[in-house]
């Protein structure tokens, strides 16, 4: 696997506590209590690019995942969520934490 870097786990882990992030494609379409790119570059000292870079990158490793979510009334999203590949890297990173 390609070499993964404390950014990318740290975003692996609050993608894990949060459940995702979510994107509309165009940020006009957000509603609120939805976590999404801004929001979460806020957290982490990241531009909203930034973070969509780092989506990217962990999608082509494996570790991050998109599904289109159907909303009524409003665009669909995608939400981008953790694969089991991520949750057994974290497990391994939490169980190296602990020794």
């Amino acid at each position: 696997m390609e070499q993964i870097n404390d950014d990318l786990i740290t975003m692996l882990k609050v993608l894990k506590t949060k459940g995702g992030t979510d994107c509309t494609g165009t940020c006009h379409h957000r509603k609120p209590g939805e976590f999404h790119c801004h929001i979460f570059g806020r957290m982490l000292k990241i531009s909203s690019q930034g973070i969509k870079n780092r989506l990217l990158k962990l999608m082509r490793m494996g570790l991050v995942e998109r599904n289109r979510i159907e909303r009524p009334e409003a665009t669909p999203l995608v939400r981008f969520t953790i694969t089991p590949k991520a949750e057994e890297l974290l497990a391994g990173i939490n169980a190296c934490e602990h020794l």
